[in-house]
């Protein structure tokens, strides 16, 4: 019922609204090129990013076992199609030097905790509620590997993904492994942080972060890179951009 009336609200839209658009606002430029190709309007491109230099302030004090490589999903999206349910089935190939953070809350929660406790992983992964924003961060800095795995083969939404948490980890100074959304690998591309799973296979994606401890030079050359990209991507530059979008508006 849901989706039969959010599909006619999008036609109302398409019919009534769009051709009389003169101007309009998207998160990304994969959405702009399709907005510009089939409405002929156009789109500026202002992100959702943090501010750069809130999330670059040190760690107060550590929060996050020492001796383990944590691995971390985060955010108030952990619903089906992320890969959080792929996320917990890898944990049963890594070894104990490895765990799973789950900050935030989503539609599968329970269902991940439950799938948890059946693979008695208790020890390998921890759920963590909401916390407001820097504190969150406090404990995404001290992560190995932020994880983002959209189902980019089930609807356009994850295709054309630029979730938040993608550019909390960059702020974190935390490489990414990722699925391979188009607008995540163009921007991972562009500054070599991070690595791209294959497939949703667990075992796999248990291989591909292994491979990725192996190799130490590459792993740090990429947390490294996370500072230019934090430079690029962060709210004092997309403000300019609203900003700029505003005073064009009269």
């Amino acid at each position: 019922m849901i989706k039969k009336t959010s599909k006619k609200i999008w036609e109302f839209l398409e019919r009534i609204l769009f051709p009389h658009l003169k101007n309009v606002i998207t998160v990304n430029n994969s959405i702009k090129e399709i907005y510009e190709k089939q409405y002929k309007v156009p789109v500026t491109v202002i992100r959702n990013v943090p501010y750069q230099l809130v999330q670059r302030s040190s760690v107060a004090k550590p929060l996050l076992p020492a001796n383990k490589k944590i691995l971390v999903m985060q955010g108030n999206g952990l619903n089906e199609n992320r890969g959080a349910e792929e996320a917990v089935l890898t944990m049963q190939y890594l070894p104990d030097e490895f765990m799973l953070y789950f900050i935030g809350g989503g539609t599968i929660i329970n269902d991940l905790k439950q799938t948890t406790d059946e693979l008695k992983l208790n020890h390998k992964i921890i759920f963590i509620d909401l916390l407001p924003y820097t504190e969150m961060m406090e404990y995404t800095r001290q992560c190995f590997l932020g994880l983002i795995f959209e189902k980019i083969d089930t609807m356009d939404e994850h295709r054309f993904s630029l979730p938040n948490k993608f550019f909390d980890y960059v702020h974190a100074g935390v490489p990414v492994l990722s699925s391979k959304a188009v607008e995540i690998e163009a921007i991972m591309k562009k500054y070599n942080i991070g690595a791209f799973i294959e497939s949703f296979d667990p075992a796999a994606i248990a291989k591909a972060i292994i491979d990725i401890l192996m190799k130490k030079e590459m792993y740090n050359q990429w947390k490294q890179n996370t500072v230019a990209a934090a430079r690029e991507y962060n709210w004092e530059n997309e403000e300019n951009i609203l900003i700029h979008f505003m005073n064009n508006l009269v």
